[in-house]
């Protein structure tokens, strides 16, 4: 019986991950951009610490917990710029009188992001710092290990496709995207030693066609409970632009999920 290759090197994955999202968060200065880029890393390091939950996972849930914390630490200035960006975008592709009432809206929600607090760049630092100690310390993972490890994420993400897959509840939608990018860069970082098909260029679309959504669907509560965000005789216009693009971003999320799963990838 052939021995598995090399185990993948999960530790000095998960510190460069993490020197990678500490060098993003010191370059953005807080601008939105670049606190993205610094989420991203810390969520590829995610990632990784739900994969290296086979060989640690007491470590693992210490690390996810902590790293949530980081993550509302950062958080809100780059959802609210998002979100801005979202309900303009949607609003370029919608009739002029739907395209007034959304820029109305990504006004109100630019001037709410001004008036925040500045982000606490020192507890975001020390966030990043206490992690890259916990990753310092993360137990050797074999190869049986790293494979097990990325078959539970590899579940995970197919359970919440079964749940989340046409569903009406945006809890549910939210939890697929989650997983999914849980997936992604789980396949990316781990490469060679990923064992099922990547199809890491359909999960990126995936992950983008359910992110759109998700902001399409946190607007659509926006104004539902602040109809002022539009003016008085705008609500409706703005609600339907968004609804027909939830729609439509739904149905190429569903199909591009069966598409990614098949085969039990």
């Amino acid at each position: 019986m052939r021995s598995p290759g090399p185990a993948f090197d999960l530790r000095a994955a998960l510190q460069q991950e993490l020197r990678a999202a500490l060098e993003e968060l010191e370059a953005s200065r807080g601008r939105p951009k670049g606190i993205h880029r610094c989420r991203v890393r810390l969520k590829r390091a995610r990632a990784l610490a739900r994969v290296g939950r086979a060989c640690a996972p007491g470590l693992s849930e210490v690390f996810n917990d902590s790293a949530r914390g980081v993550m509302r630490t950062l958080a809100e200035p780059r959802e609210l710029a998002a979100l801005a960006q979202a309900a303009r975008g949607i609003g370029e592709k919608a009739g002029k009188r739907a395209e007034a009432a959304l820029t109305s809206v990504a006004e109100a929600i630019d001037a709410e992001r001004g008036a925040l607090a500045p982000l606490d760049m020192e507890a975001a630092r020390t966030g990043l710092r206490d992690l890259s100690a916990l990753a310092q310390v993360w137990p050797e993972a074999s190869a049986r290990q790293i494979k097990r490890g990325a078959m539970r994420v590899i579940r995970r993400a197919r359970r919440a496709r079964r749940r989340g897959y046409a569903a009406s509840e945006p809890q549910r939608r939210h939890e697929w995207r989650k997983r999914e990018k849980d997936r992604l860069y789980a396949a990316l970082l781990l490469n060679d030693a990923w064992p099922k098909p990547r199809r890491c260029k359909l999960g990126e679309k995936l992950g983008d066609a359910l992110g759109k959504e998700r902001d399409a669907l946190l607007l659509i509560d926006r104004i539902d409970a602040e109809p002022a965000l539009v003016g008085v005789d705008k609500p409706k216009r703005a609600l339907k632009a968004l609804k027909r693009r939830c729609r439509k971003l739904a149905t190429r999320a569903d199909a591009m999920g069966a598409a990614l799963h098949v085969g039990g990838a």
